[in-house]
């Protein structure tokens, strides 16, 4: 290959240069052969590329790809229009072999082998560069094995050659060629969790565009059927996501990314590493048209010059697009490149020392689109006013912050998965960090506190507060740097809305400063800080407390070593009008550095923004002091965190300083500056140690301490038993639930489900909408410190927020107010919840092993047909979660931390479905015993693979309510029909859901006590779930018959009774008459039971007290009236 480069240079030396970026571990030079019209030089406006290949020595496609492309490119030039202008309008560099010495150790033939994959010194190269979560390995335990496989510790020979050639180019488009599978891969190649997952770049649809330019050039890869032997691998479209296909942490794609202009992709050529040489035509055949289209896509999108007034490069300019947050930078002549996709882009330039600058444009297909910038430079004054970061608030001089619950509050929203807000009595308390809410005792705690009188010190911290949201949005370095390390406590001292004159000491009363000066006290010491600062007024200067701190060493350090201005104390000459004013006294005597930066209690709004200008990076340098000290753990013999060790250091002025250890972990972080310090460590039953560290700017020194029993000691107390339970010191959730619920009282509300006997009390939390599908999580036992939901709820309320939650879920968790006691769920707690929510699903997340084969067996046996094909899709998909959990070798097994082990309701679940009808399923999580970093990231990874699940399951969801529109609670849904049926039950709000497996048509059926029953006949499709609603008649039958038949024929029934009654009467008594004998016959005594019409005229024959109604005389005979005497 040597004698191939340089007999090919020597023989086209108008348009190649070959050149060597450095040797390998063996001495073997690295070559780049350059093809461009002008060789040797950058060409101003036009972009360089390259292609980098055999980066693994036994994957030799790619270079001997590269190897023909060079002969191609060399022989077409000035005969083929194309590839003479490609030639001309480009700056191509070509490394056909990165190792070397890699390439001489593999074997022709050897199609999927690895020998000759690494460097000669066994190290991965893809493996080999900085990373963006490195911070990440330096938070593990040294015991954790991730840690021990790490390969970027140190940068090999070959891989420091490549990042100094990657940083002295500007290049703008990259790919590297691999071997063993055929598809083209894009950033990012890993994720913050090392869990295997779409990691997307602020770039993605364009890496995703440049791939398919790639794919589908290629003769075969857009097909995405890589390899023969891979059945179960398919690429859609010949593309995938690094992350997504398999995690790689220091892979050279997401470098160039992130370090450089440069967009790298890495292309797998073919499935055989090394083939032989006679198949390499059929490769190159393959390849060709690939490798040349995609070096054609560095001269789409946008490109131009960025120069000052005069007409002067303005170089290392940063170019924005829009929201995206990754910009590019101009190179030393003022030209820039900056890759897009067709579309219309708002695309602005910022640059120190001039005045931003914005402007719209059209990008076309397979087109670049020329946008040049002539930046004004600003004058001193201007500049020295201008923020760092786009900052309304911190650039605008005129206008006084309003500092009161309500902005603050709203300030915390906005930045929901930064900030957290509280009132701390009459105090304001403000606290920012990268995961506020979670287990943060491993971090370290810096508290600022605003001025006492005046404005000033509220105002500097509200600006340093939105530099840091803001940063950490942008992706600042040093802004990220500081809040994973750190957790910084803004609080505010309330002012008046207006600003006073330089001297005014304010309208307080000294009860009033007597009341903020205890709250201030009385929050500084029911929280730990490990540094506090005030920032007072009517001095410039640091001051100190009594007792002296190491760190306050690289305070003075800060400030003294540059042009601040503070170098001690300076009286602003001004007599003091009132005792109050000397703030750095009261601050000095609460433990906290004066830190006083104007002369005045309330200065000009031009001075606040222009000192705050000036002092910003000091104060960032500050914060920055989080990430410069001692962390580590103190161990046992066995491996066991002691959380009841001591740990001291000696100073090199011979004063001892307490570290604090950490009790939910048993790790302990100190800050420290430079220099060499003695850790004493003991514990009781141990032999005490003294271990020697040495402590380097900006860096966190690990230290991990084995103690050893003390054999003197008969009796040893067990390490985990100094604790009355492992979780001692977790926080309590229902603070933090009450303080989400304040601001999303919509989307969370939790309520007191169960007191349990020596067990604590059991909440439930909702969060989502009530309208959504809804899912039950049980957090079973100890498996998992409910406070770890919290990080998961900021996640979601910002998804919430930008409209991105997928698939809309209202979970439903059920959980215990902290893990501060023994015991964990009791089943009838568990059973009577999940009864009374009608959940479809429920996830019970434990520290256990999965159920059992056989326990799977007999679960789907017992269950209905239709719900039994849903387990059996869930149960797979929950499978092969675990299985990438398992990839991730999260710490330590089971059977090593037995405390956290409650089979729980898993294995109650055919008695649950049967009861309810909803279907359980136990979700094993890896016990990690005292690292709640990584319980952090397990919960957030299992409850994402949750709703990943819930996103690809297909059912019905609906509503059942009265004609009213009045929920119906309880009414009963029966799904299919036969013996293929299953069940559900609308809950209090009347809604309904059932997962179902894809089906063309399923008939739905409805009842509810008082109303008709319903039917429905739906299509399950593929898409979300089908929604329907059942508006219920009500059934006013009466034993079958309609309510008015029913009242009608009850009318008539009963008159029809009466009148056979009445009937019934008259007979009897006429028989009875008729069946007398006797003739005694006399008057009838009157009374209410028979009245006559003529008293006068009618006689009466009483016998037997039965009335005959016959006249004394035959009428007929009579000649005149009867009278009686």
């Amino acid at each position: 290959m040597e004698a191939m480069l340089q007999n090919l240079s020597a023989k086209y030396p108008l348009v190649t240069r070959l050149y060597s970026v450095g040797k390998s571990v063996e001495g073997r030079e690295i070559y780049v052969l350059e093809i461009t019209d002008f060789p040797g030089q950058h060409e101003p406006g036009e972009p360089e590329f390259k292609y980098v290949g055999n980066m693994h020595g036994n994957e030799v496609v790619g270079r001997e790809m590269l190897l023909n492309l060079i002969r191609y490119f060399l022989e077409n030039y000035g005969k083929n229009d194309r590839i003479t202008k490609l030639i001309e309008t480009t700056r191509i560099h070509i490394m056909p072999s990165m190792n070397p010495d890699g390439y001489e150790l593999a074997n022709e033939g050897d199609s999927d082998g690895y020998v000759g994959r690494n460097n000669v010194n066994k190290v991965d190269l893809n493996r080999n560069f900085p990373d963006r979560f490195d911070y990440k390995f330096a938070q593990l335990p040294d015991t954790d094995p991730r840690k021990s496989r790490r390969e970027n510790l140190i940068q090999e020979p070959e891989t420091m050659v490549m990042m100094q050639w990657i940083l002295s180019y500007p290049f703008v488009l990259s790919a590297n060629l691999h071997g063993g599978s055929l598809v083209a891969n894009y950033p990012y190649d890993d994720t913050e969790d090392w869990l295997r997952t779409y990691s997307k770049t602020p770039d993605d649809e364009v890496f995703r565009s440049l791939s398919q330019t790639y794919s589908n050039a290629h003769k075969t890869m857009w097909s995405g059927n890589p390899c023969s032997d891979s059945n179960d691998e398919h690429f859609s479209g010949g593309i995938t996501n690094g992350a997504e296909w398999y995690i790689v942490s220091g892979g050279m794609q997401d470098y160039n990314y992130e370090h450089s202009n440069c967009f790298e992709i890495t292309l797998e050529l073919g499935c055989n590493k090394y083939p032989f040489a006679r198949d390499i035509g059929i490769y190159w055949d393959a390849n060709k048209e690939a490798l040349i289209k995609f070096i054609e896509q560095v001269h789409v999108g946008v490109k131009g010059f960025i120069v000052d007034e005069n007409n002067n490069a303005v170089s290392g300019a940063k170019i924005y697009v829009d929201s995206v947050e990754h910009p590019v930078h101009s190179a030393d002549n003022g030209d820039y490149w900056r890759l897009l996709i067709p579309g219309m882009y708002s695309i602005s330039v910022h640059s120190p020392g001039h005045e931003n600058q914005s402007t719209k444009v059209i990008v076309k297909r397979d087109s670049s689109t020329s946008l040049n910038f002539t930046l004004r430079t600003l004058s001193s004054e201007l500049e020295a006013m201008k923020y760092h970061l786009p900052v309304s608030g911190n650039i605008d001089s005129y206008k006084l912050s309003i500092i009161n619950a309500e902005t603050l509050s709203s300030f915390s929203m906005e930045n929901i998965d930064m900030v957290d807000y509280e009132s701390f009595e009459n105090l304001h308390h403000l606290t920012v960090s990268n995961q506020p809410g979670a287990a943060d005792d491993m971090k370290i705690h810096i508290a600022l506190v605003g001025s006492l009188i005046g404005h000033s010190g509220n105002e500097v911290l509200f600006k340093l507060a939105r530099h840091l949201t803001l940063g950490m949005r942008l992706k600042y370095q040093n802004v990220i740097k500081i809040l994973q390390n750190a957790v910084i406590h803004f609080i505010f001292i309330p002012q008046s809305e207006s600003l006073g004159s330089c001297m005014d000491v304010g309208d307080k009363s000294e009860d009033e400063l007597a009341a903020e000066l205890k709250s201030l006290y009385s929050l500084l010491q029911s929280r730990h800080f490990d540094l506090g600062i005030g920032f007072g007024s009517r001095e410039i200067g640091l001051k100190f407390p009594t007792t002296e701190k190491a760190i306050y060493k690289s305070l003075k350090q800060i400030f003294n070593e540059s042009d601040s201005g503070i170098d001690g104390s300076v009286n602003c000459g001004a007599s003091i009008v009132d005792t109050r004013t000397k703030q750095s006294d009261i601050f000095t005597t609460m433990g906290l550095v004066s830190l006083s930066l104007f002369c005045c209690n309330e200065p000009e709004l031009k001075t606040l923004a222009s000192t705050y200008t000036k002092y910003e990076k000091h104060l960032l340098d500050i914060l920055e002091l989080s990430s410069q000290g001692i962390s580590g753990q103190v161990l046992d013999g066995e491996g066991k965190a002691l959380r009841d060790a001591e740990v001291s250091i000696k100073l090199a002025d011979g004063r001892t300083e307490i570290v604090r250890i950490c009790l939910n972990s048993g790790n302990f972080i100190h800050m420290l500056p430079a220099g060499s310090y003695v850790l004493k460590i003991f514990s009781n039953g141990f032999l005490e140690k003294n271990v020697q560290v040495e402590v380097v700017n900006q860096s966190l020194r690990e230290v991990t301490v084995s103690l050893q029993l003390d054999s003197n000691v008969k009796e040893t107390t067990n390490s985990m038993s100094m604790l009355k339970h492992p979780y001692d010191h977790f926080y309590y959730p229902r603070m933090t639930f009450r303080e989400f619920h304040n601001k999303n009282p919509e989307l969370l509300e939790y309520y007191d489900v169960d007191v349990q006997k020596n067990s604590g009390e059991v909440l439930g939390l909702r969060v989502g909408k009530r309208t959504w599908r809804k899912v039950g999580i049980v957090f079973d036992g100890s498996t998992i410190s409910p406070t770890n939901l919290t990080s998961w709820l900021r996640t979601y309320f910002s998804n919430v927020a930008e409209n991105s939650v997928k698939p809309q879920v209202q979970y439903e968790f059920l959980l215990k107010d902290g893990n501060d006691t023994t015991g964990g769920l009791s089943l009838s707690t568990v059973f009577n919840w999940i009864s009374a929510h009608h959940f479809p699903l429920v996830f019970d997340i434990i520290c256990n092993s999965p159920l059992t084969t056989e326990e799977q067996t007999y679960f789907l046996n017992e269950v209905g047909r239709m719900d039994k094909m849903v387990a059996e899709n869930i149960l797979s998909m929950l499978a092969r979660a675990k299985h990438h959990q398992e990839e991730m070798n999260y710490g330590s097994s089971c059977e090593t931390c037995a405390h956290k082990v409650n089979p729980g309701i898993s294995r109650q679940l055919t008695n649950l479905w049967s009861s309810s009808g909803t279907l359980v399923f136990p979700v094993s999580m890896t016990c990690v015993d005292g690292d709640h970093s990584m319980e952090d990231v397990q919960i957030i990874h299992t409850l994402k693979h949750i709703n990943e699940l819930l996103e690809n399951l297909h059912g019905i969801q609906g509503f059942v309510t009265s004609s009213m529109h009045e929920p119906l609670p309880n009414a009963k849904l029966t799904f299919g029909g036969n013996d293929n049926e299953t069940v559900a039950w609308t809950d209090s709000f009347g809604h309904f859901e059932k997962p179902l497996l894809l089906a063309s048509e399923v008939l739905v059926k409805v009842s509810a006590p008082g109303y008709l029953s319903a039917s429905k006949v739906v299509s399950v499709t593929s898409g979300p779930y089908q929604k329907i609603h059942f508006i219920m008649e009500k059934d006013d039958s009466v034993l079958g018959i309609p309510r008015m038949a029913f009242v009608a024929l009850a009318a008539t029934t009963f008159l029809g009774i009466i009148v056979v009654f009445s009937m019934c009467v008259v007979i009897c008594r006429r028989r009875r008459a008729l069946n007398s004998g006797s003739n005694n016959y006399g008057f009838f005594q009157m009374n209410n039971a028979i009245i006559f019409e003529d008293e006068e005229e009618q006689l009466f024959s009483v016998q037997q007290d039965r009335v005959i109604g016959e006249p004394y005389f035959p009428l007929q005979q009579l000649s005149r009236p009867y009278i009686a005497r």
